[in-house]
């Protein structure tokens, strides 16, 4: 993968807490394998966006980007890839109250996970199937799913994934603690309470040794959150200070926790007014998120710091307040389901559409030439004759998006094409995809044909691209064959890439037309 340096710099720089500035370099690089027709540069980015845009409070861009994500990586058959997508995929829909459709699109990412050998991949798809059955408040099933998420990454480089498992693990233990309580069994509550803190002590210690930041701060918020609820009021203010303290941005969904929690924890330490701001301002805020709890647990818990102060008639309001959105998150559930289903059908409908819109046009869209569509229909209307192909690609071409965008790398292959179009001498062009394009030379032996690849060559080579880019310069290779009589598609191809193949290995910017020296397997590199 072209990119594969860049991105895993753009995930590490993720993990230890720059997500904003990790999500705008994805969407850059996403801008560069788009315009290479890096279909798996493409999958990987929109899967970096989707996780970087659950870190962050974006949920609607991140559906998009993993639903875009796992239909690349289906296509190219990937399928380590398709569930890192799905189960990303999985945590965004719970996240905006769509649960069932999680746990089944969570249910989907295991299966694929468990067709590769990656243990790593399998336990982040469980990860997300107990995320789903922790909203359902099905804690005794997530429990034993998180145990499992830990014995697979045991061994392996994984602290970030352990310290997510073992702060989602303590979440559970705290849920089955209060279904204790409510059942009256106050032991076994204080028990489930006690293990909690233990287990989200050492998911803070594990993300802190590996910098992970933003698992780091979700642990350090529950962990407040835990001791204020066992009435250690001290120890919750050192763990909310030490989160003030965790370097890089914060995001708006983590933002919003942390405030809330700050709410609770002035709330039970009496400081009845500085609470009731806070909670003002999570409630405020959670207004503009997407997640389907803040909403709801924000009114609520501005309810109690009102009850605490004694302002009961605004209480019983916020509380019918908080019914109120509770009854109108359960239909913006409805609504959203509504709007996937029919994201995914008119995605459905867009591809058919603009699949059948090329194949009547057969004209490239960018650069108006003719498509491979076309490029087939005229190899076979000249099947039987003797007539010559040439490849062309653009020397360097991912250099020119990567050091001037790849809006002008758009702006490069329309000016190509104008060339191409320009030149006539008997020669008809095509775009193959990306910066290759077809020249085909109907009745012409090899000798007329070279001549005229070459002055095609040295018209790239001559042409004035400055206004386009600084000091940029465009320069293409071509490799030129002769179809025989009875000589096959795939076979002309063949030919003519060995000899751009060729052109390229000895210092592009030149053409090549015969097998003058003898032929050597190519080397495990890539040409630009």
């Amino acid at each position: 993968m072209p990119f594969a340096k860049q991105l895993a710099a753009c995930w590490r720089m993720g993990r230890t807490g720059r997500s904003d500035e990790a999500l705008a370099e994805s969407r850059r690089l996403y801008g560069l394998a788009e315009a290479a027709e890096d279909g798996l540069g493409m999958a990987e980015c929109l899967t970096q966006i989707a996780w970087f845009c659950l870190q962050l409070g974006l949920a609607d861009e991140g559906i998009d980007c993993a639903v875009a994500a796992k239909e690349l990586w289906s296509q190219h058959g990937r399928t380590h890839g398709h569930a890192n997508a799905s189960a990303i995929y999985s945590w965004l829909l719970v996240e905006m109250g769509l649960v069932d459709e999680g746990f089944a699109e969570a249910e989907t990412a295991m299966r694929l996970a468990e067709m590769q050998p990656d243990r790593g991949m399998l336990a982040f798809a469980m990860n997300t199937k107990a995320i789903a059955l922790m909203y359902c408040r099905q804690d005794h099933l997530a429990g034993p799913l998180l145990d499992r998420c830990l014995e697979l990454v045991t061994g392996l480089d994984a602290r970030s994934e352990e310290a997510l498992y073992r702060t989602n693990l303590a979440y559970s233990q705290v849920s089955m603690a209060e279904a204790a309580e409510s059942r009256g069994d106050m032991a076994e509550g204080r028990r489930l309470r006690e293990l909690a803190i233990v287990t989200n002590d050492r998911a803070i210690a594990v993300a802190e040794g590996c910098g992970d930041s933003w698992s780091l701060r979700t642990a350090l918020c529950n962990g407040a959150e835990y001791h204020v609820l066992t009435g250690n009021i001290a120890l919750a203010r050192t763990y909310l200070a030490r989160w003030e303290a965790v370097a890089g941005t914060v995001g708006l969904r983590e933002r919003i926790h942390y405030i809330y929690t700050s709410a609770e924890l002035l709330t039970h330490s009496g400081q009845l007014a500085e609470a009731l701001a806070l909670s003002e301002e999570a409630v405020a805020l959670a207004a503009d998120n997407a997640n389907a709890d803040h909403k709801a647990n924000t009114i609520r818990r501005l309810a109690e710091v009102h009850e605490a102060l004694g302002n009961f008639e605004q209480a019983l309001g916020l509380y019918k307040q908080f019914h109120t959105a509770y009854q109108r998150q359960m239909g913006d559930v409805t609504r959203r389901r509504a709007q996937l289903v029919e994201m995914q059908l008119q995605t459905r409908k867009l591809q058919a559409r603009a699949a059948v819109f090329e194949e009547q046009a057969g004209q490239d869209a960018l650069t108006g030439l003719p498509n491979r569509r076309r490029f087939d229909a005229a190899i076979e209307e000249l099947r039987g004759s003797r007539f010559c192909l040439g490849i062309l690609d653009l020397d360097h071409f991912k250099a020119v998006n990567d050091s001037y965008s790849h809006l002008v790398g758009d702006a490069v292959l329309r000016r190509a094409a104008e060339l191409l179009n320009g030149l006539g001498w008997g020669m008809q062009a095509f775009r193959l995809g990306g910066e290759e394009f077809a020249l085909l030379f109907a009745d012409l032996d090899i000798e007329p044909a070279a001549a005229v690849a070459e002055a095609v060559r040295e018209a790239f080579s001559r042409a004035d691209w400055s206004d386009l880019g600084p000091g940029l310069r465009v320069t293409a290779s071509i490799g030129l064959a002769v179809a025989g009589r009875g000589m096959e598609q795939a076979e002309l191809m063949a030919i003519a890439d060995r000899r751009l193949y060729r052109a390229k290995a000895q210092g592009r910017d030149r053409l090549v037309a015969t097998d003058a020296v003898e032929e050597l397997e190519p080397p495990a590199q890539s040409f630009g």
